[in-house]
């Protein structure tokens, strides 16, 4: 199967991304770290993918194993599902382990085989929460995390926190103020960009439509890290983590911790941003369009907007520019 089409669950049960999420075999490290790399779209269905087998991976002695082979059979027969026989055998270089039969367990589950099997895991509850344009959305977790949701974002997370790990999702940008809890990490998943902390406060921004993914820090410590650790980082309060996508690199840089959450009261503030980052944080916040047809212009405007209406940002930044606009509905081209 060609991995462009594959899903979380595909990927799970591919014996070779099993081996590169276990670092087992050289050749599949490689492999997958290439592949990764030239497909960044793929990255959220690679960390739900290690996700499920972080939480499947059967760490057994070979007589566990063999048990759980057994119990594995008995319920597949019970249920008429056909059995293709299971060797040492080797496919693609890659021997099937027990890390394999957690794959297949997986595959079960997802064809409706979970609550006969429920012994082994438990079903967690999800809550997803979208802001649409314009609209800025707070609430506490089971916890006690506060999050502040921006417009234009989607956030799910487990109704209640289980085991040892408070994990959440996001698409688009959140400030957390994490609740204390040294046993169990709280993690944010967002468009491949790993953040844990114990206990702190943080704003991630990102957004699929941005070229970058922001991990900036307020208080406390918090490790940033790329799907399947292969670059991290710690920071120190009033530092940033800075993924690019297009180039896979991550930085760190200093920034002003009073404007990192402005949005959080309403309001946008540029600093030095090109036309870009402007047109993609106004099309997140009021969802308008605007359009680059300006000729030998630098991009490179700051200015500060407390709940102001789009249309007067538009003016301001035009004016400040020296230059025009033509609306038409929600869309804006900006001309000299």
């Amino acid at each position: 199967m060609n991995p462009n089409l594959y899903h979380s669950e595909d990927f799970a049960a591919d014996e070779s991304f099993i081996a590169y999420y276990h670092q087992t075999d050289a050749a599949a490290i490689a492999f997958w770290t290439d592949w990764i790399s030239r497909h960044p779209e793929k990255l959220d269905e690679i960390y739900n993918a290690e996700r499920l087998l972080a939480k499947l991976s059967l760490r057994l002695d070979e007589q566990e194993l063999q048990d759980e082979f057994a119990r594995f059979d008995g319920f597949m027969a019970q249920e008429h599902i056909a059995v293709i026989p299971l060797s040492a055998q080797k496919k693609q270089g890659f021997a099937f382990t027990k890390w394999a039969l957690a794959a297949v367990l997986f595959v079960v589950f997802s064809f409706g085989g979970y609550q006969l099997y429920q012994s082994q895991f438990n079903e967690v509850s999800y809550v997803s929460v979208h802001n649409g344009n314009g609209k800025i959305s707070e609430f506490v977790l089971s916890d006690g995390t506060k999050i502040s949701l921006n417009s234009n974002s989607t956030i799910r997370y487990p109704k209640v926190f289980e085991g040892d790990k408070r994990d959440v999702e996001l698409d688009g940008e959140a400030f957390f103020e994490v609740a204390k809890d040294k046993t169990r990490p709280f993690s944010v998943m967002a468009n491949g960009i790993k953040t844990t902390v114990l206990g702190t406060r943080f704003n991630v921004s990102a957004y699929k439509n941005m070229p970058r993914i922001n991990v900036a820090l307020v208080e406390g410590k918090v490790e940033v890290q790329t799907v399947g650790g292969r670059d991290r980082m710690t920071l120190k309060p009033s530092e940033m983590a800075t993924f690019n996508l297009e180039t896979g690199g991550l930085t760190r840089s200093a920034f002003n911790t009073a404007n990192i959450s402005a949005w959080k009261d309403g309001s946008i503030i540029f600093e030095n941003a090109s036309f870009e980052d402007i047109a993609t944080r106004l099309h997140n916040t009021y969802g308008i369009q605007l359009i680059d047809r300006t000729k030998g212009l630098k991009w490179k405007y700051s200015g500060q907007f407390e709940k102001m209406d789009y249309l007067t940002i538009i003016k301001s930044i035009c004016f400040a520019k020296k230059i025009n606009y033509k609306q038409t509905n929600q869309t804006f081209i900006l001309t000299n």
